[in-house]
């Protein structure tokens, strides 16, 4: 009888807190984008996160801030489409007196109209507010294939009115095809150009592509370098089911690492599908730059 061998995957604990990620509701969402990495049942239920749990979670917040002494705490707002929740105004709100605040948004909630008043939220702030809009593409048929017909020009408002209400928005391009990333840029960059828009490099987010339910890869032994370059040692993620330890594993069970911000654990294992992508990734795939 031949001898099995026990695989352990890598554990990683956390060297700080440096990243709240509020996961304002799960699957809820307005498009139905076919290299979204959230499955969906696409039954309309609602799943937003209470109110009171945003609070706790920013009352945590405050103290880590405190704790960390001025060192950089931010906070991201993500979903499903976190701008569809129906206390989004009030939550962001709550976040701005506490840290900057990213909302990770596919913009088809943002107009005009709606640009000037989150101009005037964050206008009541000493924090800022950032914008990271969906947009795999300059070629409107080819987004709109990817994410619903009409996204394409919902985005490029989104993007227009942002501007004009001086915000600086940061585009998030899912590399589905692993085209080249300085390709993908100058494209973007062209384009927005003649449209009034000078983008820099931290205006765009070039997003590895994620395949679902792809079978698992073996995850290979990772320096202690990349393991601090990873999310999951200096984040967590707060969803209506509980805290995790990663914004693209939230709701999985195997990446959840407690209750509450009062009795989560600071140690989790890369023992998922994405975990071995993001490890062997290039980019060493931080949420940021996964989102």
């Amino acid at each position: 009888m031949q001898n099995s061998v026990l695989v352990t995957a890598p554990k990683v604990s956390m060297t700080s807190f440096d990243n709240l990620f509020l996961e304002l509701c799960s699957k809820t969402c307005n498009l139905k984008c076919k290299n979204c990495y959230i499955e969906k049942s696409y039954k309309n239920e609602p799943d937003f996160i209470e109110l009171e749990k945003i609070k706790e979670a920013l009352s945590f917040a405050k103290e880590i801030k405190h704790e960390n002494k001025g060192k950089g705490f931010s906070i991201y707002l993500t979903g499903g489409e976190p701008m569809l929740h129906p206390d989004f105004n009030k939550i962001l709100r709550m976040c701005l007196k506490v840290a900057t605040t990213t909302v990770i948004t596919n913009g088809t909630m943002i107009n005009d109209k709606k640009a000037r008043f989150l101009r005037k939220i964050d206008d009541e702030s000493s924090f800022e507010t950032i914008y990271r809009i969906s947009l795999d593409t300059v070629d409107e048929i080819e987004n709109d294939n990817l994410r619903g017909r009409g996204s394409f020009r919902k985005a490029l408002l989104a993007i227009t009115s942002l501007l004009k209400y001086e915000f600086n928005p940061i585009i998030a391009a899912v590399n589905y095809k692993n085209r080249n990333k300085k390709e993908i840029f100058e494209e973007f960059r062209n384009y927005f150009k003649k449209r009034g828009f000078s983008m820099e490099e931290i205006n765009l987010k070039i997003i590895p592509y994620f395949q679902r339910n792809m079978q698992m890869q073996d995850i290979e032994p990772i320096s202690d370098n990349q393991i601090r370059n990873l999310d999951c040692s200096n984040s967590r993620v707060v969803s209506k089911g509980g805290v995790y330890s990663c914004p693209m594993l939230a709701n999985d069970y195997r990446a959840r690492v407690g209750s509450s911000l009062e009795d989560f654990s600071d140690t989790n294992y890369l023992d998922c599908e994405f975990c071995s992508i993001c490890a062997q990734n290039e980019t060493k795939a931080q949420a940021n730059d996964w989102m």
